[in-house]
């Protein structure tokens, strides 16, 4: 019902407030430029509207697809309003690993995942050299970068594997966890580099 979605929602915004105003630091992750927007007011959905429940109507929704300085704006009004809420807050960046499995571009969706990424990537990096507490975690270079080899993806070549994803999480935690235990850098990389030649 209506009012059952206004309570979870309600719910939903009680706790993302909670979390913004005691987190110290804040994982964000970057992961579409593509989104579909409310004519009438300008709200950006998360999914067009029909795919998953509802009409789809050309006289009330229009695809977006955020440019590079649209983006930066974006993260900028984020960031001021996270800081106003929580002065002493800490973000760090990522952009998701995971291309797109459509698009509604004219482009193919090669080349949009490629557009996508990259404006993400881009902003990202403005936000770090802009911001001193803002940091940027490298988890797209890491599953994505030749070195990776695509092992670090199911056979669909688009879901990340859990061996990936516990790589991941490995140099995270070596990088940004206090009192983790991630053995030097140099071990790592050679045990990262064992499991790669063994799974050839």
């Amino acid at each position: 019902s209506v009012a059952a979605l206004q309570e979870d929602r309600d719910a939903h915004l009680a706790a993302v407030r909670d979390l913004v105003t005691n987190t110290s630091v804040l994982v964000f992750t970057l992961g579409l430029t593509e989104t579909w927007t409310s004519i009438d007011d300008g709200t950006v959905l998360p999914i067009v509207p029909g795919a998953s429940g509802g009409t789809f109507d050309h006289d009330r929704y229009r695809f977006r697809n955020f440019s590079i300085s649209e983006t930066i704006q974006d993260i900028e009004d984020l960031m001021a309003s996270l800081v106003v809420r929580n002065p002493t807050i800490r973000i760090l960046l990522t952009v998701s690993p995971v291309p797109l499995i459509a698009t509604y571009s004219s482009n193919h969706v090669l080349a949009a995942t490629t557009y996508s990424k990259s404006v993400l990537r881009v902003a990202a990096e403005v936000a770090t050299e802009s911001h001193a507490n803002t940091h940027y975690f490298p988890s797209f270079e890491i599953i994505t970068g030749l070195h990776a080899g695509n092992h670090y993806y199911e056979p669909d070549l688009r879901s990340v594997s859990p061996r990936g994803v516990n790589h991941v999480m490995r140099l995270f935690n070596a990088h940004h966890v206090a009192g983790s235990d991630g053995g030097s850098n140099a071990d790592h990389y050679a045990r990262v580099a064992d499991e790669i030649r063994g799974s050839r």
